[in-house]
């Protein structure tokens, strides 16, 4: 091997190392702007706290405008439940055959939460938005760090990398003795 391409090649490899361990992709395919997105698919992992208790699940979501379909699994992959919600109301589908009906997805995420979560709010502040009116806290982009919306506080702890367009790769949500934190790892579109 050339010392030219011994070269480039350590200096992929130190590049790639310094991608990998700060946790930001380099790798963002073209996508909407963020204000644009009314559907989106996003597959990750999700830690709930509600006071000593805690679970983890892994979850993919297809959100569009009106309609959900929110997947919960074991880490080890088996699926758990489904939320399924759409114009004639929210299903609880468990993996063991129950199947709870109600007129709102909220009020079935409760079933996790223990608290009603808003799936409308969530579905913004996953990709980085929050409801007019909010307290936003902003980074020198423009993107939000972090909210104050009808008695929930957001963050967003890490973006998918440094562009004013990336998407959060991990936040947290927090009401009373309910938090939940989400890691994205994957986003469609």
């Amino acid at each position: 091997m050339s010392a030219r391409r011994a070269f480039l090649a350590q200096g992929s490899a130190v590049l790639l190392a310094g991608c990998a361990a700060t946790g930001l992709r380099q790798d963002i395919t073209p996508r909407p702007p963020r204000d644009a997105l009314a559907s989106f698919v996003l597959e990750g992992r999700a830690v709930i706290r509600q006071g000593s208790r805690a679970d983890s699940v892994h979850l993919s979501w297809e959100h569009s405008e009106g309609r959900d379909t929110i997947s919960f699994a074991n880490m080890l992959g088996m699926q758990l439940a489904e939320l399924q919600r759409d114009a004639q109301g929210a299903r609880w589908l468990s993996a063991d055959g129950e199947r709870v009906e109600a007129y709102s997805a909220d009020a079935l995420i409760a079933r996790l939460t223990h608290d009603p979560v808003p799936i409308d709010a969530l579905a913004l502040w996953v990709t980085g938005r929050a409801a007019p009116g909010a307290a936003l806290q902003l980074d020198a982009q423009g993107r939000m760090l972090g909210a104050q919306e009808a008695g929930w506080t957001v963050r967003i702890l890490a973006y998918e990398n440094e562009q004013a367009n990336a998407l959060p790769a991990q936040l947290e949500i927090e009401r009373g003795a309910l938090r939940i934190r989400l890691a994205i790892e994957s986003w469609q579109f």
